[in-house]
């Protein structure tokens, strides 16, 4: 038997020996209710405790499921159940008809491999959990006009075929690619592509392979295949491997492509509102983690850093941090920071780094900078060594040993920086961005000694700079930040 909590499967088989098997396969995995008529299951529906997350089918004639009422249901009213097709042969006809009607989501030819069902339907479980749907059926959008690439290696065809659908309407822009290398520039330059259409056979990348990078680099973008060949083999890959919405057989008329590149836009809408509700209640989520950790944070460096400097310099610090925007958090993020490891680490190592820089600190604070001269001196020893080798520091050692970290950190060189004397001293800033894609109060999934480093060099700043009497501002962007130092001339 499954255990409690199992994902459930709404079978539907016409031959009791299929059905048999199928649940020899799948018992130990899911809660199977199995029905021989499509009325059995419609009816068992409305009564079920929880909604299945997947129906299967186990036909003997795959092309009566066409008009299944069964499955017409699920997708005008369930839209998040998972509909799979097994059968002995199918055509790829057949196979176009169903995807069209958006009746099945995944199809198979026996015989079939039990663990890419299981893979599936787990897949499809853990997608589902925890989430609401709202479809998006709206045909109003707002700012530019999104764009449709079709790929293609004869531009004949798709100058001719983007010319009838530009004429056709005004709802959509059109774009074309030869190849999917092409297609791929493209995509670097035009944000509001929302969706690809494109050949198999091509010369280099085949379609199907520039659908597969999509879905893991554009996933919201909506993904058709097209062929002059009858290749079932590809097509059925395509549609489970790739998760295409549509497989297109050419030659191409344009009345039934404005058909179809419309739904599309439309499950393109819904895939950005869920793709953006999803962004939303992760965030919220790990605000909640985040005031954690920098409460972590403090408790375990006000002592150490605070107590050295004599002023608050860790809660400055992590101000800073907060004012860098970051790439924002995801279900992977969550899901590793309530694995306390991750949260225990990154406290303990960092508190660590830090605890071992400032033991290499002369103590005391100095009160200012003797020199330009000095400075530059400090900052070309420390941009030749970044690592350091000396095993105690001068406040003015220590500043320019985390500056020139950073700096290497962002792949800057001298030029960046610039120095400015003024009547109390000298003014240090940043020209460029200091690159920072990730900080202690961000979201990550596994620490790094990078990440460390250049956490480790920007409280280091903070510090020496205090103990030089200085002053400095730090203003965060879109994954950087830049820096402002003011060091006072020391009264010899």
């Amino acid at each position: 038997m499954a255990t409690s909590g199992a994902a459930e499967i709404l079978l539907r088989y016409d031959d009791d020996q299929d059905r048999q098997h199928f649940e020899t396969l799948f018992a130990s995995d899911f809660v199977i209710h199995a029905f021989a008529t499509d009325q059995g299951a419609l009816d068992y529906l409305p009564s079920a405790a929880t909604i299945p997350t997947a129906i299967v089918l186990l036909p003997n004639r795959a092309d009566d499921y066409l008009e299944s009422s069964l499955l017409a249901r699920a997708r005008d009213h369930h839209p998040r159940i998972l509909k799979i097709l097994i059968g002995d042969a199918i055509a790829l006809n057949l196979l176009v008809k169903l995807l069209d009607h958006q009746l099945v989501d995944r199809c198979f030819e026996q015989p079939v491999n039990p663990d890419v069902i299981r893979s599936h339907v787990l897949t499809a479980a853990l997608t589902r959990e925890g989430q609401t749907f709202s479809p998006d059926t709206s045909e109003a959008h707002e700012g530019p006009k999104p764009a449709i690439l079709i790929v293609d290696d004869e531009p004949t065809a798709t100058r001719y075929l983007s010319r009838q659908l530009e004429r056709m309407q005004d709802e959509f822009r059109v774009l074309s690619a030869i190849s999917a290398e092409e297609a791929q520039l493209v995509l670097q330059k035009d944000s509001d592509v929302a969706v690809v259409m494109t050949d198999q056979r091509m010369p280099g990348m085949h379609g199907k392979e520039l659908l597969d990078e999509l879905r893991q680099s554009h996933p919201t973008i909506v993904r058709i295949l097209t062929s002059a060949w009858g290749e079932v083999d590809v097509a059925m890959d395509a549609v489970n491997e790739g998760r295409i919405f549509r497989y297109q057989k050419k030659p191409w008329n344009a009345a039934e492509l404005l058909s179809l590149f419309r739904k599309a836009l439309v499950q393109h809408r819904t895939l950005v509102s869920a793709r953006d509700r999803s962004r939303s209640i992760a965030e919220q989520q790990f605000a909640e983690l985040r005031q954690q950790r920098r409460a972590r944070l403090l408790e375990h460096l006000n002592e150490r850093v605070d107590g050295f400097t004599g002023e608050p310099i860790t809660a400055d610090f992590l101000d800073a941090l907060a004012t860098v925007r970051t790439l924002p958090a995801q279900p992977p993020h969550l899901r590793a920071s309530r694995e306390t490891a991750l949260e225990h680490d990154l406290v303990r190592d960092f508190a660590g780094m830090a605890g071992r820089q400032l033991s290499t600190l002369q103590p005391g604070h100095v009160h200012g900078i003797q020199n330009r001269q000095a400075f530059d001196q400090a900052l070309a020893n420390a941009l030749e060594n970044p690592a350091g080798t000396s095993e105690t520091q001068t406040p003015l050692m220590a500043l320019c040993q985390a500056l020139a970290t950073l700096m290497k950190a962002s792949g800057l060189e001298r030029s960046a920086l610039e120095l400015t004397r003024t009547e109390s001293g000298l003014m240090v800033a940043s020209a460029s961005p200091l690159h920072m894609y990730s900080h202690l109060l961000a979201p990550i999934t596994r620490l790094s000694r990078p990440l460390l480093e250049q956490q480790s060099a920007l409280l280091m700043l903070f510090v020496s700079t205090r103990l030089l009497a200085g002053d400095i501002d730090v203003t965060g962007g879109d994954q950087c930040l830049r820096l402002s130092l003011h060091l006072p001339a020391r009264a010899d």
